[in-house]
């Protein structure tokens, strides 16, 4: 159709692990190989429908995030006022290389805005 490949967005359609608990490794694997069949394609997910119906769903939203960027995501629907998942995606960032000599995680540890 003419689309440019780095112009699509696929949302690999994160299922709750409370229903299946294959679910969150199949997400994982569907990212890895929407990049790897579909070099130049953007994903992008609702990241926090992996723990919908689990208590204290921030942990396993922040874990997931970070095991996402893992396998290739590349954008997620998050709480951006989460100030620790933000921690964690920059940090995840940076450490799969898309953090050009840390640069951001440099400039956010001098201002201050990292969380532990």
């Amino acid at each position: 159709m003419g689309v440019p490949l780095q112009r699509i967005h696929l949302d690999p359609m994160i299922q709750p692990i409370s229903v299946n608990n294959k679910d969150g490794g199949l997400a994982l694997e569907t990212i890895r190989w929407i990049h790897q069949e579909f070099p130049g394609v953007k994903t992008i997910c609702g990241l926090s429908n992996v723990s919908f119906g689990l208590p204290r769903r921030f942990l396993v939203n922040r874990t997931f995030m970070v095991l996402c960027i893992g396998a290739g995501l590349t954008g997620a629907i998050v709480d951006p006022l989460d100030r620790k998942i933000m921690t964690n995606i920059l940090v995840a960032e940076t450490l799969v290389g898309r953090d050009e000599y840390c640069m951001k995680y440099l400039k956010t540890n001098r201002a201050g805005t990292l969380v532990d």
